[in-house]
């Protein structure tokens, strides 16, 4: 199983949701999702995968955004009574709460009497040397998978960056394998034009391994024609996917993202976002469900 924390941000959200309608979703993925707004979004996504019955994790107590500060929600949801929508938690406290998956962080408290986690829970834990050794039960791996910049246009100085292994070395008790997806474990809550524009993609190797091509603008002097830098990234992608497409798997998001060439449209920062994750989500989930074969993707109706 594939356990990606997400922010539940609104083109996050998106993206899953246009995933699951297309029937393009692997039920071998299971995201961990902590809500940073009370949102309409975030509603239909809960209900979506409720409706599916297909299973994910909503932390009921998040760290980040707005949605740690409100008790009352505006936006209330309804779910099956068996429902596959499990209740997470960042455990922060001694006495964790009744929940399904338990996620660590550097607040967390390590010391064994402290906690009361089920066996049959599931611990998230950071992959560092100190959690390793943490003695609570089906523990996971949180890696930092994606090697984040200070600065967009720093991309450039490195167009492709190796991501994970993780897929193929995994014990046979494993439960799975866990990361931040292709945004990296920093929060932010805040967008706006940026000097450079990058496109991220994932990809399989030949030796299976997970890699992230980059494809940066070149006009990045000011934030000024955020359409002009989107197409000059989007010819680059499309350059390099006309040379590899027989090694590569057209997902849905790349092929929406392709496809701007044709209408001549920036769609958006955010837009760019959501099809850059869908088609990560996508690609892994056709490797679990393909194996070695994942190449043969997707079809309208299932794989």
């Amino acid at each position: 199983m594939y356990y990606p924390y997400l922010r539940g941000k609104q083109f996050d959200l998106l993206a899953i949701n246009t995933l699951i309608k297309e029937e393009r979703w692997s039920k071998n993925i299971r995201p961990i999702i902590e809500p940073v707004r009370d949102s309409a979004t975030l509603k239909k996504t809960i209900e979506l995968f409720d409706r599916s019955d297909m299973i994910c994790y909503l932390i009921m107590n998040p760290q980040v955004g707005t949605a740690k500060l409100f008790a009352d929600k505006r936006f209330e949801w309804t779910l099956r009574e068996a429902s596959s929508v499990k209740k997470a938690e960042i455990v922060t406290q001694e006495n964790p709460f009744e929940a399904e998956l338990y996620l660590f962080n550097a607040h967390s408290p390590r010391k064994k009497p402290q906690l009361t986690i089920k066996n049959e829970a599931v611990s998230v834990i950071p992959d560092q040397g100190r959690f390793r050794i943490l003695d609570v039960p089906n523990k996971i791996l949180l890696r930092e998978a994606f090697q984040t910049k200070k600065n967009v246009a720093n991309y450039s100085e490195k167009v492709d960056d190796f991501y994970s292994d993780e897929h193929l070395f995994l014990e046979p008790d494993s439960l799975g394998f866990s990361d931040y997806t292709i945004e990296g474990s920093r929060y932010f809550d805040k967008g706006g034009p940026s000097r450079a524009i990058a496109i991220h993609i994932s990809y399989f190797d030949a030796y299976l391994n997970l890699r992230v091509k980059h494809f940066v603008s070149d006009s990045n002097e000011s934030a000024q024609d955020q359409g002009g830098k989107f197409f000059e990234a989007l010819d680059k992608l499309a350059d390099w996917y006309s040379r590899n497409q027989d090694q590569l798997l057209l997902t849905l998001g790349l092929e929406e993202l392709l496809h701007y060439r044709e209408t001549k449209k920036f769609p958006g920062l955010g837009t760019i976002k959501k099809w850059t994750l869908a088609h990560h989500l996508e690609l892994i989930g056709a490797f679990l469900e393909q194996g070695d074969h994942w190449q043969r993707g997707w079809k309208k109706n299932g794989i």
